[in-house]
C-alpha cells in the first residue's frame, strides 16, 4: 500500500529465518471488532500511529451510492467520526503521528485534525487547487500533493501550516509526496513521467529529488524507512519484481529462484522487507506470504494463500496466510483468529507498541476493521 501509517526510524533485529516453513505456534485469541458510526455498513483502518492510535473510515454502501466519514478509535475499540470541512460529508484519513495529529483530505484539500478531532484545510500554493495529505513526520511535519496551474505536484506544510511546493524531479510529468520519515529527513513519492513511466522519487532534507527505478518501465513506491532506503515494485526482464533503493539510490532486487513473481509491501528501520511471492507449492503455484532479508534474501512464510502486510522494528511481520496471522523475527508463526460468526480476516499494521489493526468479515457480513491489542 503505498503506506499511511507510521514511518519508521528504529533499529530492527535481523534474525535470520528458516528455509523451511515454520512450524505454527498456539492460536491467539481473536479480533476485536472496532466501533462503527451509525449508518455505516463497513469500515475499514486506514493507519496506525506510533502509540496504538488507530484511525480510517467508516463506509456507507448503498446500491447505487458509496461514501466514507473519517474516524478514529480510542485503546478500547470506541469510535470517534472526526469533523470534515464545511460543505462536505466525506473525509478520508492517510496518517497519523505519535501525538495524535491526522492527516488526509477532506472535500478535495488538504486537512490536518488536532487530537481532539477539530479540522483545519491546509492552504494550497498560488495556483493551487485540489490538495490531498498522505503522510505527516512526528514533529507535525505533512507531506501530499495537490492541483498547480493545472499540475499534480508533490507539497510540504511545516507546522505552522506554511506550504511549499517539492522540487520538480528532471523528468516531465505528475509527481506526488506520499510519505514521509518520523525525523522528517526524507519524503518518498511518485512520478508519472510524460514519456508513460511511473518512476520512484526521494527528496532528502537538503531539498533535493532523486528519481529511483528503470527508465520506461512502471515503478511503484511502497515504503520508506529513516536511512532513506525505500521498496517498491517495478519490471525487470517482463517480470513484476520486488526491489529495494539503497540509501545511494542503488536498486536490489528482492527475490529468490523459486518465485515467479514478487511484490512488496513493507520495510522496517533495519532494511529488512516482507510482501509476497508467487511460488510453487505442494498444492501448486500461489501467491504465499514472504520475507527479505536487508540482501534481498528471500524466505517463504507459509505455503498458504496470502502475503506479509507489515513489519515492526524488532522483526515481527502481520499479514495474512489463509487468514490473519503474526510471524515472530524467527518465523514462528501465530494464527490470529476471526471475528465469532465470521470467516475470513486480515492483519494489515502492526504498530511499534504492538498493536496490531486488520479487517475481518463480519457474523452479518461486511468488511469491519479489528484490531489486536499490543502484546
Amino acid at each position: 500500500m503505498e503506506r499511511g501509517k507510521r514511518l519508521f526510524g528504529m533499529a530492527a533485529v535481523a534474525v535470520a529465518l528458516p528455509l523451511s516453513v515454520p512450524a505454527v505456534a498456539t492460536a491467539a485469541t481473536g479480533p476485536i471488532e472496532l466501533g462503527i458510526v451509525a449508518g455505516a455498513n463497513e469500515t475499514s483502518v486506514t493507519a496506525i500511529g506510533d502509540r496504538g492510535q488507530l484511525v480510517g473510515e467508516a463506509c456507507y454502501n448503498a446500491p447505487h451510492a458509496h461514501s466514507c466519514v473519517a474516524v478514529k478509535w480510542d485503546k478500547a475499540g470506541r469510535v470517534s467520526q472526526l469533523g470534515t470541512l464545511p460543505g462536505s460529508f466525506a473525509a478520508s484519513p492517510k496518517a497519523v503521528n505519535a501525538t495524535g495529529v491526522i492527516a488526509g483530505a477532506s472535500n478535495s484539500r488538504a486537512v490536518r485534525w488536532s487530537p481532539d478531532g477539530s479540522i483545519a484545510e491546509l492552504p494550497a500554493p498560488p495556483g493551487g487547487s485540489t490538495s490531498e495529505a498522505t503522510g505527516i513526520s512526528s514533529t507535525g511535519v505533512i507531506v501530499g500533493s495537490g492541483s498547480v496551474d493545472n499540475r499534480r505536484r508533490g507539497l510540504r506544510w511545516d507546522l505552522s501550516g506554511n506550504v511549499t511546493v517539492l522540487a520538480a524531479p528532471p523528468l516531465e510529468g505528475a509527481y506526488y509526496a506520499n510519505a514521509i520519515t518520523r525525523d522528517g529527513r526524507f519524503i518518498a513519492g511518485r512520478l508519472y513521467a510524460a514519456d508513460g513511466s511511473t518512476r520512484v522519487l526521494r527528496w532528502d532534507d537538503t531539498g533535493a529529488v532523486m528519481v529511483l527505478g528503470p527508465a520506461g518501465v512502471q515503478s511503484l513506491f511502497r515504503d520508506l524507512n529513516a536511512s532513506g532506503e525505500i521498496v517498491g515494485d517495478t519490471v525487470l526482464n517482463d517480470r513484476h519484481t520486488a526491489v529495494k533503493w539503497t540509501a545511494a539510490g542503488t536498486m536490489i532486487q528482492l527475490g529468490g529462484p523459486d518465485s515467479y513473481g514478487t511484490g512488496v509491501l513493507a520495510l522496517n528501520g533495519h532494511g529488512v522487507s516482507v510482501g509476497r511471492g508467487y511460488v510453487d507449492t505442494p498444492t501448486g503455484a500461489k501467491d504465499v506470504p514472504v520475507r527479505w532479508a536487508a540482501d534481498g534474501t528471500m524466505t517463504r512464510l507459509s505455503d498458504l494463500d496470502g502475503q506479509a502486510e507489515d513489519i515492526d522494528a524488532g522483526g515481527r511481520i502481520v499479514g495474512r496466510a489463509g487468514n490473519a496471522a503474526l510471524w515472530t523475527a524467527n518465523g514462528v508463526k501465530t494464527d490470529l483468529g476471526t471475528l465469532p460468526g465470521g470467516g475470513f480476516s486480515r492483519a494489515q499494521l502492526i504498530g511499534p507498541d504492538g498493536t496490531i489493526a486488520g479487517g475481518a468479515v463480519a457474523a452479518g457480513g461486511g468488511w469491519h476493521a479489528v484490531y489486536w491489542p499490543a502484546r
